[in-house]
């Protein structure tokens, strides 16, 4: 059940930043270290291979915990979540849908001092995929990874980019209409098997807040379009109501129409489609080089696209227009 809808994102432009889109995990993740609290989220292990869930009460982890990771994260920790719960400390845990779904069965009680929060999520890719992404990068550029940002504001927030650092110096940086893997996981070809067919779309959730990229609020609601980032926040809960209500003051926040927001967010009420290539692709994944494999079964770019790229598309219609007077 949703209880309410929020365009929402941080008063500090340095959380909006460093944040994917709004910084309101960061505002409820700094609420609950400065209650003495512990934060749980997903953090890149090392090497940057893979993505892992981690419990801290330790504000400097929170660089670690910001940001989108598009691949599965390992989920381990609803033991360690629950000896904190039931020594009565406040814990903050954000996950994929599935996840939050996950810990609370495992936990069979609602704990008032555990918070939950979820996303609008388009799908887990493997982190297999990833790991052979990123080993390709490597030996294209001739050293280690020592930076990932999936979601880099450089270009500005509705034009984001893949942002790796390689340890000596080189820096690479696409969009994701460009990037192989990018252009893998939104094509739906990377994720995994239970991604096609997700549980908790729509109001189906366990957590007590929702939050997401307000995509569409250039149109829904100009005013919030300033390119820096913009957050969908549902309360799903009067537990989340009531958190919110705590770092209210850190927000610049309107009420809005979630179902017209999900109509504009098509992943938040409809699961991934399946490729027909998918099997095919999996039955290949390691037997061919990264850039070979994701060519083989990414889409071809749409012309339109590819003429925009190398600046041509005002060249061509002007062509049209000499050719055909219309």
């Amino acid at each position: 059940m949703i209880i309410s809808a929020y365009a929402a994102y941080s008063k500090s432009d340095d959380i909006r930043y460093n944040s994917s889109s709004g910084g309101l995990f960061s505002e409820l993740a700094s609420y609950i270290f400065n209650c003495g609290g512990y934060v749980a989220g997903a953090a890149f292990d090392e090497g940057f291979y893979s993505v892992s869930h981690i419990i801290t009460n330790n504000p400097k982890d929170l660089n670690r915990l910001v940001k989108s990771k598009y691949l599965q994260s390992r989920f381990n920790i609803a033991k360690e979540a629950e000896e904190l719960l039931k020594k009565g400390n406040p814990v903050l845990c954000c996950g994929t849908p599935c996840q939050i779904a996950g810990l609370k069965a495992n936990l069979n009680k609602d704990y008032d001092n555990l918070i939950t929060v979820d996303f609008v999520c388009h799908g887990t890719p493997m982190q297999k995929v990833w790991k052979k992404y990123l080993e390709w990068q490597e030996k294209l550029h001739k050293s280690s990874v020592v930076s990932v940002d999936f979601r880099s504001k450089e270009n500005g927030w509705s034009n984001y980019l893949l942002l790796l650092l390689f340890d000596n110096g080189d820096k690479y940086a696409e969009t994701s209409d460009k990037d192989l893997y990018m252009r893998l996981f939104l094509n739906d070809i990377c994720l995994c098997k239970g991604c096609y067919n997700c549980k908790y779309k729509g109001d189906n959730r366990k957590s007590d807040l929702t939050i997401a990229d307000y995509w569409g609020i250039d149109t829904v609601l100009p005013e919030f379009n300033d390119n820096k980032g913009t957050s969908l926040l549902v309360v799903n809960t009067q537990k989340g109501a009531d958190i919110l209500s705590k770092i209210s003051n850190n927000l610049v926040l309107t009420e809005t129409d979630v179902n017209e927001a999900f109509k504009l967010n098509n992943a938040a009420i409809k699961s991934a489609t399946r490729p027909a290539c998918y099997e095919d692709f999996l039955s290949n994944l390691d037997n061919m080089p990264f850039d070979k494999l994701a060519k083989k079964y990414l889409p071809p770019i749409p012309l339109k696209e590819r003429l925009k790229k190398y600046g041509l598309v005002q060249k061509a219609l002007k062509i049209k227009h000499r050719v055909t007077g219309c």
